[in-house]
């Protein structure tokens, strides 16, 4: 079975993660919330996309793909469609559907929309619509979907199945024949746009079976919960904490500060050994950024001469820099540097701010990446619960590069002066790095991402690069918490607080 999204076409992705290091990040975040993505927008496209399957088969499906992909697509620009009159938001093609809405008479035909034929103004562009590109791997994830012998993507015979009939009853019978019609037919007026506005994402009902049954799921309290059930489990856990602590709708960077420090009261074993999991994350992450803002000073210093520069001018320049500051002092070694930072109580959030903000000279961004750097491998010395979460979900060796492998170089050098030190670092571990990452992806992908060339010994400008933080599918996680009715703008709902205390 693949699990892969299914694209009609790949896009480019100029410049992203230049330095190969937001990969260790990824995965280890992909763990920690699996069976949601940053594409997985709203809860209740779970349970459509379930009944949508149960339909198709009621309906004598056949071992053809191509009509099961057609049924999907109409599915997804019905919905669209719904949605977008109903003024709601995390809805794929609701732009397409906003503009069809505008220009529309009383009947609104969609089949050519729905189509794949790249001459038509499509809904979406992907072959297999937002369930191929982004729904279906998280779904199989949580055991709602399977695929059959003839590649067709299928709900389960259980929860599949379950999550079917719960939409089904939720909407009601005389709504349910409505839509299967209409994603038949292709054809839907402005008054059945109304009608079906039940099925919208946020309409799941309060006091509802169905609402239980997704927030069962989400929790990992079903039977089917799997190996990475309990994960997802306990990162919701986390985000509900969050909202309890702060009292208000928790956004994802109100979550990432949040489990960044060890909580004054203890949480559960469970709980905190996934908080651990969320600091050596957001240590990683910042990390990468702090790299990406070093990386930026290079391109700077690359960019000064127009013919750019060579490797050891690039050094030469660092270290002209370096040794002209009076803060760090550029005699220390880097151990006497990371010994004189507060690890706990180092302005992390505000270098973080500094590093992600356009603004500001590169140069000194790059001091504060150094200085961030340092307080991170203070960090991991201070913590050994957290060099331990490190070490449990992220690697230290092998191409991928992370928070281990760039202490680890550290460490082992850390004797040496800062001037020197950091020269070799931007040489090695920044400059030399990105042209290495860059020809893979060329080699493997095809995408040219080059922030610089190499010619004649000399590395000339191409692009400037700004750090960019990871995205931990936090939003999304917040968004199904708020669908089923666990958060609001004031924080926990009373639902949102029996699922926390059950979940302790």
């Amino acid at each position: 079975m693949s699990l892969l999204p299914q694209w009609t076409e790949r896009t480019d992705k100029r410049g992203l993660d230049p330095l190969g290091m937001q990969n260790s990040g990824v995965l280890l975040y992909q763990s920690l919330l699996p069976g949601i993505s940053n594409v997985t927008l709203r809860m209740r496209y779970y349970g459509y996309y379930c009944w949508v399957s149960e339909t198709y088969a009621r309906r004598g499906a056949t071992s053809d793909f191509e009509a099961w992909r057609g049924w999907v697509r109409r599915a997804e620009a019905l919905y669209a469609l719904v949605s977008a009159r109903a003024g709601e938001t995390g809805v794929s093609g609701i732009e397409w559907a906003n503009r069809r809405l505008a220009a529309a008479g009383r009947v609104i035909d969609f089949e050519a929309a729905a189509s794949t034929d790249p001459t038509q103004e499509r809904y979406l562009r992907q072959s297999l619509g937002v369930f191929g590109g982004a729904y279906y791997s998280q779904m199989a994830e949580m055991n709602l979907f399977t695929e059959n012998r003839h590649g067709i993507q299928v709900a389960s015979k259980d929860l599949g199945h379950r999550a079917a009939v719960l939409f089904a009853d939720a909407i009601g019978p005389d709504l349910a024949r409505l839509l299967r019609n209409k994603i038949a037919d292709a054809r839907v007026s402005l008054r059945e746009l109304d009608r079906l506005q039940p099925i919208a994402p946020s309409q799941i009902v309060e006091e509802s079976e169905e609402r239980t049954f997704y927030e069962t799921l989400l929790f990992a309290r079903t039977g089917d919960a799997g190996l990475t059930g309990p994960s997802r489990a306990a990162s919701l856990t986390l985000i509900l904490e969050t909202a309890f602590a702060q009292e208000e709708w928790p956004g994802p960077e109100d979550v990432r500060w949040h489990l960044f420090d060890p909580p004054e009261q203890a949480l559960a074993s469970q709980l905190e050994i996934q908080r651990l999991a969320w600091e050596a994350y957001q240590c990683q992450d910042m990390l990468q950024v702090a790299c990406a803002a070093l990386l930026g000073w290079g391109l700077a210093i690359i960019n000064a001469e127009p013919q750019g520069r060579s490797l050891p001018e690039i050094r030469a320049d660092v270290v002209a820099y370096l040794e002209a500051l009076e803060t760090p002092d550029p005699k220390l070694s880097w151990r006497a540097l990371r010994l004189g930072v507060d690890s706990q109580n180092f302005s992390y959030a505000d270098v973080w701010d500094e590093l992600t903000s356009a603004r500001g000279a590169v140069a000194d961004k790059a001091v504060s990446a150094l200085l961030l750097i340092a307080a991170l491998h203070q960090r991991l010395l201070d913590r050994p619960d957290l060099a331990a979460a490190a070490a449990q979900g992220l690697p230290d060796r092998g191409v991928a590069h992370s928070l281990r492998t760039e202490i680890s170089w550290l460490q082992d050098r850390e004797g040496e002066g800062i001037v020197p030190l950091v020269a070799d670092y931007m040489s090695e571990r920044i400059v030399r790095r990105h042209s290495h990452v860059a020809m893979q992806k060329l080699r493997r992908q095809g995408d040219y991402t080059f922030l610089f060339e190499q010619r004649e010994g000399r590395f000339v400008f191409l692009a400037a690069y700004q750090p960019v933080a990871t995205t931990p599918r936090l939003a999304s996680a917040i968004q199904f918490l708020a669908d089923i009715h666990l958060l609001d703008e004031n924080g926990l709902t009373p639902l949102g607080l029996a699922a926390r205390d059950t979940s302790q």
